[in-house]
């Protein structure tokens, strides 16, 4: 949740609480565009070493291949034997595609629901029935 501080002469100081989906309409592009892409990266790195810990699993097949008993014997496994940052070892490279993808996925999502609204006689809700 954001608080913006809104001061003029004519009125006292007022705090002013915005949620995400009670933006403004006219909200500019650039900031879906930026909210987008810092989910992306957020979501991309905090859930990486899970990702890390699923392909591992998956290679249960290989001879070289290590038996995990499940996801948390795996984080333990992984971290004490190769480090806690051997984790997020290639996060950088999957960051860099996740910004500009879920920023153009919100920018498009926000975009869209617009238009859509507008057709609608702006009732939103009348979309989801």
């Amino acid at each position: 949740m954001t608080t913006l501080t809104h001061s003029t002469e004519a009125s006292p100081v007022t705090d002013i609480e915005y949620d995400y989906e009670e933006l403004p309409e006219t909200s500019p592009l650039t900031m879906h565009l930026i909210a987008g892409a810092a989910a992306g990266i957020m979501e991309h790195s905090v859930m990486y070493p899970f990702d890390i810990v699923k392909t591992r699993m998956q290679v249960v097949g290989s001879p070289s291949s290590v038996v995990y008993s499940g996801v948390t014997n795996a984080l333990k496994v992984i971290s004490t034997t190769e480090g806690v940052r051997s984790l997020w070892r290639g996060v950088m490279s999957v960051i860099l595609g996740a910004g500009p993808a879920h920023a153009v996925y919100f920018a498009t999502y926000e975009q869209t629901k617009k238009v859509f609204t507008a057709a609608a006689g702006g009732n939103a809700n009348s979309l989801a029935a």
